[in-house]
């Protein structure tokens, strides 16, 4: 990395869900490959409600910390998974099929990351930027980003299952700001949630950027003050602003 000051930015975070990749073809087709295995046939549109609804009021965004540990991580995502079965009308399914759903989301295969997030990665490197992987996401990531050839676009990863507290939390942001040597004023967050992303950077004074890759938001649906973006080659330009001429490469 460059040893070259940055001016007024030092450092930015990514989100990963969405972000940086996202699985293939998607969450609930993943779940559909452990339900088929276990003989059981789901329709995948009432699944992807059924987790999200799960994921809404139960999962990510909790006020208070809790244990960083792998089984924690694991009973976590259990107990939200189980929420959205009982949702959807289905019988308690043994713990061996939520461990088999850890198993899919760790093959490569089931995962797409997306073309435009390696260069741009590369990019926030070759400035001399702390570049931060800061995502609710379970215990698994760091192997899973090294199986995907995407750990080392990474100074440090924040997942919020070996952190112990999630997006919007202040403090997953404070742990990633101390990690980067940086100020809040010195970093930039990029994410695809309103809530756990702009909101929960703001809230710490991280500048936000959202990202939509699949025209989830209006205009209107973003604050003024945050750009938004389709893809990360997008989010070059907004750095380069922040960042000396001479660094830029402008």
């Amino acid at each position: 990395m460059s040893d070259e000051p940055t001016a007024g930015l030092r450092a930015v975070f990514l989100d990963i869900g969405d972000t940086v990749m996202r699985p293939n073809p998607s969450w609930e087709h993943v779940y559909a490959i452990a339900f088929e295995e276990h003989g059981i046939k789901v329709e995948i549109e009432a699944l992807y409600a059924a987790l999200r609804r799960a994921y809404h009021h139960g999962g990510f965004g909790f006020e208070a910390g809790f244990e960083p540990t792998e089984e924690t991580s694991f009973a976590r995502t259990m107990q939200i998974d189980s929420a959205a079965l009982a949702d959807l009308g289905f019988e308690p399914m043994p713990e061996s099929f939520f461990r088999r759903l850890s198993e899919l989301f760790m093959v490569t295969s089931n995962w797409h990351v997306f073309p435009d997030a390696k260069p741009a990665l590369a990019a926030l490197r070759q400035r001399g930027l702390v570049v931060g992987a800061v995502s609710n996401w379970v215990w698994q990531l760091p192997e899973l980003l090294h199986s995907l050839d995407l750990v080392t676009h990474f100074d440090f990863i924040a997942a919020s299952s070996r952190i112990g507290f999630e997006k919007p939390h202040p403090e997953i942001f404070r742990w990633a700001l101390e990690q980067a040597g940086a100020g809040p004023s010195e970093a930039i967050h990029v994410g695809d949630h309103l809530d756990a992303d702009v909101a929960g950077a703001r809230g710490v004074g991280i500048q936000p950027v959202l990202i939509d890759r699949r025209d989830r938001f209006a205009p209107a649906d973003v604050p003024e003050d945050t750009p938004l973006i389709r893809n990360l080659s997008e989010l070059i330009p907004i750095v380069d602003a922040r960042l000396p001429a001479s660094v830029a490469g402008r």
